[in-house]
């Protein structure tokens, strides 16, 4: 027997249990009462185009968000589409989804409830004629705004609005291609691999294409709060989805075709969210051609011949390279002191420089997958959170370079008593306390603030941060001067010395070229807190480890040998073969990827122990 024999097997087994799962979740949903209380005046609505709420249903959808104290409530339709209903079971777990701070705001967006308050924060236009496409961020940048207090139900006698297969497309593009970009293909891989296994294993071939026609009835079927209005033609809409969804995307194709010459007759933007975003990308594209003009050169200062550290003068290089994560002008060069181990940029760049390269590394043209991937670390900042239990009960707490506030946010369901506040530029800070992630911003340097918070944290902590600081030492100076006595230092960096660094060379991620300006040996920064008062009291190496370190080199492979032409400091010549050149490279990547992804997975444990891991956590208790 061979692995295509038992293909079919794996796929229905896997068919019957999602279904199972799918069907759990939907049950899960609350369904509103009726209510003859007024809607709360606090109380605003926004809906798709084409749907209608009633009087009723807004007293009823406002009861029970007054009641269950939620900000916003996604109105789920019970006559959704048999795949718009599969569609929120996959993108919602209802079991945890109103106390998961770091879960990306999904629904069935078509309707949503939502507190004034947290609109006008949000800055969230209330409108009753949203596209789908436009309601999926809406309802992520209102999970954010309320991270704790938003939730879903089914609302009895809400109509949904009209479907068909290209816009469900759609949806799930913009809801997926940042967050799990693998499940747009997972149904052409399904059916691909049904269809190469077919001859090998009929029957379970049989098996798998009848479970897979026939799911929405075992996940829909029986006491289920939602009822799809197509549910009975389902087995054939999926037999059909094909052709349904080449039919309905020509006409889509010729209704937007022939309102966007209407809007041309009449003087306007055919589709101005699509000019506004082309003049923006324009603008984006000549600044930084106009900043590299005259080479990144410009922006590196002069070298230094000594350890920023220890003051030594026997200097090695490390290591020199590209920024391979985003690609922009410019090469790099790591050096390493031979007396004490440290690593820094040399020569480093001026603050001008670490602006420009800064810039749209966590926001602008990258703010979704940024936040894509901190959604998906929410374990890792709870463990982080986690790592102060055995020696205080945190009270108040600092973070140091908070960036937009993901670590408070999800520190919250660990510590939902205690109070967060976080230091960062102003331009990430003020959206984090606009957002409610932290409660207190502070505006600028740590080290300005440092003599004014002494004494008011009983834990401050600095995760990736002091290895991007362009003087390590002056912030640990602050952090002896803000804590007071029992006060602790929570420190996450790379570390330097792993197996990562020795074995991936300048693919490892954690060079972070050239975010990273000082990357400090652990040894060194024990001694630079013992130096300063504070005594070490845990040195987390292996548990600290977080793995992916090979699947991020092969994606920043991909980047070095074809970068997307999409980039505004890349050239514009030659688009069509560069971007025809990187789908090439995309595509024989896949094999690789799939295999650093496993051989990670299954090394977790390895990396684990003694000082392999690629990164290693402090924590420090300022002495009296």
């Amino acid at each position: 027997m061979t692995v295509w024999f038992w293909l079919p097997v794996v796929i229905a087994i896997s068919l019957l249990l999602n279904g199972l799962r799918l069907r759990g979740r939907l049950r899960r949903l609350d369904t509103l009462p009726a209510s003859g209380r007024p809607v709360d005046p606090d109380h605003l609505f926004i809906c798709a185009e084409g749907v209608q709420l009633t009087d009723a249903a807004r007293r009823a959808a406002s009861y029970h968000a007054s009641r269950e104290r939620l900000d916003v409530l996604d109105l789920v339709p019970a006559d959704l589409t048999i795949e718009r209903a599969l569609d929120v079971a996959r993108m919602v777990d209802t079991r945890t989804y109103r106390n998961d701070r770091m879960a990306a705001g999904r629904g069935a967006f078509q309707a949503l409830l939502v507190r004034a308050e947290v609109a006008r924060r949000a800055g969230v236009e209330i409108r009753d004629d949203y596209t789908a496409v436009e309601l999926v961020e809406v309802t992520e940048r209102l999970k954010r705004y309320a991270p704790g207090s938003t939730d879903l139900a089914v609302l009895p006698g809400l109509r949904a609005a009209r479907d068909d297969a290209a816009s469900r497309a759609r949806v799930q593009k913009r809801a997926w291609e940042e967050t799990r970009p693998l499940r747009l293909v997972l149904p052409t891989l399904r059916d691909l691999a049904i269809g190469l296994s077919f001859h090998e294993n009929r029957p379970w071939g049989f098996a798998a294409m009848a479970l897979f026609w026939c799911q929405p009835f075992f996940v829909c079927l029986g006491r289920v709060p939602v009822a799809p209005r197509d549910l009975i033609r389902a087995p054939i809409v999926r037999l059909l989805s094909g052709p349904l969804f080449a039919l309905d995307a020509v006409r889509t194709w010729r209704r937007e075709t022939k309102a966007a010459a209407a809007a041309k007759a009449a003087g306007r933007a055919p589709d101005p969210v699509k000019e506004r975003k082309k003049a923006e990308a324009a603008q984006r594209r000549d600044r930084y051609q106009h900043e590299f003009a005259a080479g990144p050169e410009r922006y590196l200062q002069p070298p230094r011949p000594d350890c920023p550290w220890c003051g030594s003068y026997d200097l090695a290089i490390r290591l020199i390279t590209k920024d391979l994560e985003q690609r922009k002008p410019g090469r790099f060069q790591l050096d390493e002191c031979q007396e004490c181990g440290h690593i820094f940029q040399n020569p480093r760049l001026s603050l001008t420089g670490t602006a420009i390269y800064e810039r749209d590394r966590r926001d602008g043209i990258n703010a979704e997958q940024y936040e894509a991937a901190q959604a998906n670390n929410a374990a890792l900042l709870r463990a982080r959170a986690e790592i102060v239990r055995p020696f205080v009960l945190p009270r108040t707490w600092l973070d140091v370079g908070t960036g937009l506030g993901h670590f408070c946010n999800a520190a919250r369901s660990v510590w939902p008593r205690t109070v967060f506040d976080g230091v960062g530029p102003d331009r990430t800070i003020s959206e984090a306390e606009r957002r409610g992630w932290v409660d207190t911003a502070y505006r600028g340097r740590f080290t300005d603030h440092a003599a004014r918070v002494a004494g008011l944290y009983d834990v401050i902590s600095m995760f990736n941060y002091l290895e991007r600081s362009r003087d390590p030492s002056a912030e640990l100076d602050g952090v002896a001067k803000a804590l007071g006595p029992g006060g602790f230092l929570v420190a996450e960096l790379p570390n330097p010395h792993g197996l990562g660094a020795r074995w991936l060379g300048r693919l490892w991620r954690g060079w972070a070229v050239p975010a990273a300006k000082q990357l400090i040996p652990v040894d060194n920064l024990v001694a630079a807190l013992e130096d300063r008062g504070l005594r070490t009291v845990l040195v987390q190496i292996g548990p600290a480890h977080q793995p992916g370190d090979l699947l991020s080199a092969v994606g920043m492979a991909i980047q070095a040998i074809a970068p997307s032409p999409t980039q505004p400091w890349s050239e514009e010549r030659a688009v069509a073969v560069r971007w025809l050149w990187r789908a090439l490279v995309l595509l024989a990547a896949i094999g690789p990827a799939i295999l650093a992804g496993i051989v990670g997975a299954v090394a977790a444990g390895f990396m684990r122990t003694d000082s392999r891991s690629n990164t290693y956590r402090i924590v420090a208790r300022k002495e009296g």
